[in-house]
């Protein structure tokens, strides 16, 4: 490096023609390091290093050049994001940054992410053939990690907020009918998960709530159950979690169909109580194993799957009875507050555009009363 040209406040012009400029500066971590910067000209050096002085005057940090975006994903997984996610959004936050997004950009310095860097990373993906809907949730977890990155002061914006994704391919959701989830209950009638089976299509609950119920909630005396937590399997066990949000924590009335179902279910578990004596486990929950363990989410979708194939009905998602339920609810002109106090939604907007699903038979019916109405001919009643 040749002689610092006087008066330039540390500026150099190096042997092959460049200029280069030195200056300290406090790094995120707290660490005071001497930051080069180089250009083309000495005005270029010389307002990279002004600008550099003025974050430092000002308390601005600077990212530490070692840092990647690797480097800062694990940061933001194991020390800031998993302190206020559930454990299944930090699951799924995980499997992103792992599967995904370390091995697409994780060699990227984190200052030096751009919008067009994120936008030719999605698209290399969909090249690969990854869905649509997986890339929106990579975007969104690199979205959610910038943010922070920006609330820390490593980065002055966040370059992901300017990416526009193209739309995600909607499908239409089609849950059993009325006519159909009759056929189910009666071929389950006198067969084992029948009051789980009850449950969920009248009741609507999430799978994590179901399974989440225990005894100490259900009062059958007055005719109400309450909502207080969900099962989840986190990291290969079983465990049991907040609702979903507060509003999920709700008190619901039990129909009658309901209400019979689980004084059966109760029966029943005493009489396999009685049946295998020291080999049952009494976890105090409603809807168990042969064996009084809790059942497996995942275990409980094959059940309910195979329930809709032993009864010849369509196989439907577990999480599409919810959709049933509010459905039903709504056609019977249920007002969409109480259909969205029923089944724990935190909005209204929630309840009717998500799972407000119209049926064919409902239009159908729309549609005669209007032709109803102009088939009349004048002065008719």
């Amino acid at each position: 490096m040749t002689k610092a040209v006087n008066g330039s406040g540390g500026i150099y012009k190096r042997p092959n023609g460049r200029w280069q400029g030195q200056v300290w500066v406090t790094q995120t971590d707290g660490k005071r390091v001497r930051r080069t910067v180089s250009g083309v000209s000495k005005r270029e050096v010389e307002l990279a290093v002004g600008k550099l002085v003025q974050e430092e005057n000002r308390g601005r940090r600077q990212a530490p050049r070692a840092m990647t975006i690797e480097t800062y994903m694990d940061e933001w997984l194991h020390q800031i994001v998993v302190h206020r996610v559930r454990p299944t959004t930090h699951k799924t936050y995980v499997f992103m940054v792992n599967r995904y997004i370390v091995p697409g950009i994780g060699k990227t310095k984190i200052d030096a992410i751009t919008a067009r860097q994120l936008r030719l990373f999605y698209d290399k993906l969909r090249k690969a053939g990854t869905g649509e809907r997986t890339i929106r949730y990579v975007h969104t977890t690199i979205r959610a990690a910038v943010e922070d990155a920006v609330r820390e002061e490593i980065l002055d914006s966040n370059p992901a907020k300017l990416v526009r994704l193209p739309a995600a391919p909607k499908t239409e959701v089609k849950p059993l009918d009325v006519d159909e989830i009759k056929q189910l209950l009666r071929f389950h009638r006198d067969k084992p998960h029948y009051a789980l089976l009850v449950t969920l299509a009248l009741l609507g609950l999430r799978r994590s709530e179901a399974l989440g119920l225990r005894w100490e909630d259900v009062d059958l005396d007055g005719e109400t159950l309450q909502i207080n937590r969900g099962l989840h399997r986190i990291d290969g066990q079983l465990t049991t979690m907040p609702t979903k949000t507060a509003r999920s924590r709700r008190t619901v009335p039990l129909p009658g169909l309901v209400l019979t179902a689980l004084k059966d279910q109760q029966q029943q578990q005493a009489d396999e109580r009685d049946k295998h004596g020291m080999d049952w486990q009494d976890t105090g929950y409603v809807f168990t194993t042969g064996i009084g363990t809790p059942l497996d989410p995942r275990n409980t979708t094959r059940l309910v799957q195979a329930a809709c194939r032993a009864a010849n009905v369509r196989v439907v998602r577990l999480h599409d009875f919810r959709h049933g339920c509010i459905s039903v609810l709504l056609s019977l002109n249920v007002p969409p507050r109480t259909a969205m106090e029923i089944v724990g939604h935190s909005s209204i907007e929630m309840t009717m555009n998500v799972y407000g699903h119209v049926s064919q038979t409902d239009r159908r019916a729309a549609l005669d009363q209007i032709n109803d109405l102009f088939s009349r001919h004048p002065g008719t009643a």
